[in-house]
């Protein structure tokens, strides 16, 4: 994911910020191969086919500079004179798929792809360097475009002067500036102070819970209800527009809503409305402009922009008020009263990394065999009991309840049961969870019952069970659990989860992914069998380009291939290294495999080279972890020889897995101490498509 600004209320003083006008477009990551060229929205969607001019000129700069570049810029629309339009002008553009509809908007509806920064140019991986060191980098890039290919592939301005910067941006109605600092990195995915757009309007993207009935003529729906997310991740009720509509966008939104209206309204507080309301799932994101905030914390004026595709609904929170307009003694006054509370956070922050250090040596401590020795003894003793105390590592107590519920009917596997194979993989299970942000899905009556997803940890946690603060996108702070100790996993376990499902990275460094996966998930008409050969087929691209992964079973129907990464790689590395490896495989096996997101979109009979669970904040279930399949099978790290044509997954359950582990030992502790060099990977993309 690309690098992410944090508003600003004032611009910021000091030679050590640069500024550059904030377009009103769509944010792109462009990954430019030997082979291929993707526009990548932040939700990981491709727009070349809604963009084919910008597509082609990019594929022209590759031949004239060479292969492997990522860039980051905005598309955005263009006016009658050339100049930067507003969002809403893309509205038309960017969710066609006909060929013909796109050709005509290339043509009468000319867009172009601004960029501001480079991440990688050949073999050179340029996120650790400064942004002075990025500008001349790209402006080189930028240098050997000629004139024609300049008017569709722009490099963004950059500017010292804030003050004469906010004056055009005024004069030209745009949206508002970007102050950057000189003398930082590019960090993907992280939201960022260093990074702060100053917007001159109140404009932000909130997020579509339902609609009103129309009213005397109005067709198809009279307002939106709009909302944000508040840092408890409950769904806050803004305010409704129903201005800036055309008929033909008050019939298609109204086509889309009504395929996720839902009974229940998705706000913490549901609205009264004048008219009939009806409640959407919080899937669409619309760009809206207002006046103010009312007091009582509503939009004055609202005025419909447009929808959004290339943001998810989650990153949807109420940013900070529009500038003033200058860099202003009170700028100077407010950047240095922020400057007194980073030096507070700062050494809070040293501290909590102490605590987090100290927490992390006591759960390898208490992970050790002999510490977790009698835990499964206690849990068999008390095989049938409605509620027991387990006594931990560490001193710690836990209340645990109903241990008799059969979890898995036809396994007969009870939660005792299940609670009594984790405590079995504890020693080597924990440290894959070590320090890692868990998501639950629970269970509380069995795989049969009805489950439901939790992020949030709860109010009221027992003691020894680890709870962090976790900065996410769009979420200053969420209470969350992290794994690494056995009073926690088996908390887990307690509230009725089956499978262990955590981040792939850690609370130390949560922009910083430890690991790129591939998830082979087979289609509706594949067998296991076809899963297995496209996993052998994944290695050859491996072993081609000079990289190492881990296999497991998913523990359902597909196979995990994990490529470790060495410290620092952010999520966009982990995706971008899985998507070279996964479109290269698609490219040679394209009627066996599949790179569709959409899953309509699949053939019921390929294998879906999955390479977007790369993306912060999403998990998939953890080496060692039970899965809710009727055999209560395991994710299970297997040698590259045990990936054969009779391999099944049923062959790791809950049973066996202890055994084997005795057996094997720990194959993906040993995996994953090799890590995979990243001057390695750039060079390995460079065949990749």
């Amino acid at each position: 994911m690309p690098m992410l600004a944090t508003a600003g209320k004032e611009v910021p003083a000091g030679g050590e910020w640069v500024f550059e006008p904030k377009y009103d477009g769509i944010r792109i990551v462009a990954l430019v191969t030997e082979d291929r060229v993707a526009l990548v929205t932040r939700n990981g969607l491709d727009k070349c086919r809604q963009f084919p001019e910008i597509t082609r000129q990019l594929q022209e700069l590759r031949d004239r500079h060479g292969p492997n570049l990522v860039l980051d810029g905005e598309i955005v629309a263009l006016d009658a004179h050339g100049a930067p339009a507003r969002f809403q002008e893309l509205q038309g553009r960017m969710h066609v798929a006909d060929e013909r509809i796109v050709s005509h908007h290339a043509t009468n509806a000319p867009a172009a792809y601004v960029v501001f920064d480079v991440l990688v140019d050949g073999s050179e991986l340029l996120c650790g360097q400064s942004w002075d060191v990025r500008r001349k980098q790209l402006e080189r890039v930028m240098r050997r475009l000629p004139r024609a290919m300049a008017s569709v592939l722009r490099l963004s301005d950059a500017s010292d002067d804030a003050e004469q910067l906010m004056e055009v941006a005024r004069a030209h109605d745009w949206e508002g500036v970007m102050a950057k600092r000189r003398d930082c990195p590019y960090e993907p995915g992280r939201r960022v102070r260093h990074w702060q757009k100053i917007k001159i309007e109140n404009q932000q993207e909130f997020v579509v819970g339902g609609w009103t009935e129309p009213r005397n003529s109005r067709q198809h729906f009279g307002a939106l209800l709009l909302g944000y997310y508040d840092e408890g991740g409950n769904l806050v009720y803004a305010g409704h527009t129903g201005t800036g509509f055309s008929n033909r966008l008050l019939q298609d939104i109204a086509k889309k809503l009504a395929k996720v209206e839902r009974k229940s309204p998705p706000f913490v507080t549901p609205p009264k409305t004048n008219q009939r309301a009806h409640w959407t799932e919080p899937r669409y994101v619309a760009e809206v402009r207002f006046n103010e905030w009312t007091a009582g914390g509503h939009l004055r004026q609202p005025v419909f922009v447009g929808l959004r595709d290339d943001k998810s609904p989650r990153a949807v929170v109420r940013e900070a008020a529009t500038a003033s307009g200058s860099a202003s003694r009170s700028a100077v006054r407010s950047a240095s009263r922020s400057a007194s509370r980073s030096a507070v956070r700062s050494a809070s922050g040293s501290a909590s990394r102490s605590a987090v250090r100290s927490a992390s040596r006591s759960a390898v401590r208490s992970a050790s065999r002999s510490a977790v020795s009698d835990v499964p003894a206690q849990l068999r003793e008390n095989a049938k009991a409605k509620n027991a105390t387990l006594a931990l590592p560490g001193n710690h107590k836990l209340n645990v309840t109903n241990l008799g519920k059969v979890f898995f009917p036809a396994a007969r596997i009870t939660k005792g049961r299940l609670m009594e194979y984790y405590a079995e993989a504890a020693p080597y299970l924990l440290p894959a969870l070590k320090d890692r942000p868990m998501v639950l899905k629970r269970y509380p009556n069995g795989i049969k019952a009805e489950a439901f997803y939790q992020q949030k940890a709860p109010d009221k946690v027992p003691a020894g069970v680890r709870v962090e603060s976790v900065a996410d996108e769009g979420i200053e702070t969420q209470r969350r659990l992290i794994g690494g100790d056995l009073v926690t996993l088996l908390y887990l376990i307690q509230l009725g989860a089956i499978s262990t499902d955590p981040w792939s990275s850690r609370v130390q460094s949560i922009a910083d992914a430890d690991y790129s996966i591939i998830d082979l998930d087979p289609g509706p008409k594949a067998a296991f069998r076809r899963v297995v050969q496209v996993a052998q087929w994944v290695k050859e691209e491996l072993d081609e380009l000079g990289l190492h992964a881990v296999p497991k079973t998913s523990g359902a129907s597909g196979i995990h291939i994990v490529m470790p990464l060495p410290r620092g790689a952010g999520y966009e590395v982990s995706r971008v290294l899985a998507e070279l490896v996964a479109r290269r495989v698609n490219e040679k096996h394209p009627k066996e495999t599949t790179v569709h997101r959409w899953v309509k979109s699949r053939p019921a009979a390929a294998v879906y080279v999955d390479y977007l669970q790369n993306i912060r904040g999403k998990t998939v279930a953890s080496v060692y972890s039970a899965r809710a399949e009727p055999h209560a099978s395991v994710s299970t790290p297997l040698k590259w020889s045990e990936i054969v044509s009779d391999l099944s997954p049923r062959d790791f359950t809950v049973e066996n897995v202890p055994g084997r582990l005795k057996k094997v030992g720990d194959l993906w502790a040993k995996g994953m101490k090799k890590t995979n060099h990243l001057p390695g990977i750039v060079e390995g993309g460079e065949e990749a498509a």
